[in-house]
């Protein structure tokens, strides 16, 4: 049965749902922006609580299964929500989750929208550079014990290669395949760094700012527990995609806040190009072979400009 989350009735009966306060005084909700994409149903609105006190949320399902780890992923909610308790309790800018709960056969979850708007503006990305760095850098100073028993992937570099492999024999994709033998002998010799809690996905659009300063970082359903360099190195690629050396900036600050060096930055182009690649040609190949829905088509429209880049930045590499 399906949910339409942009409904007020649903969201108002939703709201209720998970934040059961007072039945003869619900919650009213009212200023709903439609935020879905095609991975997921996402509505922020206004909730007007009985006392009077207007509280801006999200109210999100998960439509897609994919994650930058894994094609067929049930955990998104679960994940986002204990991580973004135990960031609450770090107090990292990230949105406060509210409630959590199922209707219809399809969980949703709720969180306070932050103050700001998402970082849309290229204009404004080369300024705030040094506050994502250290964004990243305090993120990956927090202790990640008590998601230990969370589902969250452990994000290794070798354990992506395979996974990568696995994708590109399911869709008989011999060019992928190809990529992926090329990086092998370098991901062979890369020495691992600890793991840390990451994000997954710290891309401009999923950066909030308001007057010239990061105020959240959202959408935490890619977030996983692995290698510092792939939050870095992934929210690099996106920058280096508006001007090439915004990215090695942000990599440039990451390294002087944390006093780390990362090496052998043209393996990490290649590497974080092949695996967007990869999912963009996972998707497609979803769609095409009919278990996926067509609106899914929309996270492989570039798919033929990913590919182009990743061969690109392979033989930057001298993969």
């Amino acid at each position: 049965m399906t949910l339409n989350i942009t409904d007020p009735e649903v969201i108002a009966r939703l709201t209720n749902q998970a934040i059961p306060i007072d039945a003869r005084q619900p919650i009213q909700v009212s200023s709903i922006e439609d935020e879905g994409t095609w991975q997921h149903d996402t509505v922020i609105y206004e909730s007007v609580w009985p006392n009077g006190v207007s509280i801006p949320l999200v109210l999100r399902t998960y439509r897609s299964p994919i994650t930058f780890w894994q094609t067929q992923d049930s955990n998104k909610l679960s994940r986002e929500w204990a991580v973004l308790r135990r960031l609450r309790l770090d107090g990292f800018p990230a949105p406060r989750p509210v409630a959590h709960g199922e209707a219809n056969a399809h969980s949703f979850i709720i969180w306070q929208a932050p103050a700001g708007q998402v970082w849309s503006d290229p204009a404004q990305a080369k300024p705030l550079i040094p506050h994502l760095a250290d964004l990243l850098a305090t993120l990956h100073t927090l202790d990640h014990n008590g998601l230990n028993n969370e589902p969250l992937y452990h994000a290794t570099v070798a354990g992506s290669l395979v996974r990568m492999l696995l994708w590109s024999r399911e869709m008989g994709n011999e060019d992928l395949r190809q990529a992926i033998a090329r990086l092998k002998p370098a991901v062979a010799g890369l020495t691992s760094w600890p793991p840390r809690l990451l994000h997954g996905n710290p891309q401009l659009n999923n950066v909030i700012i308001e007057g010239g300063q990061i105020t959240a970082l959202v959408n935490w359903a890619n977030a996983a527990i692995g290698d510092p360099r792939w939050d870095v190195m992934t929210a690099a690629h996106g920058l280096r995609q508006i001007e090439a050396e915004w990215g090695e900036q942000l990599v440039n600050w990451y390294e002087t806040l944390t006093g780390q060096t990362i090496d052998k930055r043209p393996f990490w182009w290649a590497m974080v190009s092949v695996r967007l690649w990869a999912l963009k040609g996972w998707t497609h190949h979803a769609v095409q072979s009919g278990f996926a829905p067509a609106d899914f088509m929309h996270g492989a429209e570039d798919l033929a400009e990913a590919k182009t880049q990743a061969f690109d930045d392979l033989a930057a590499a001298g993969l």
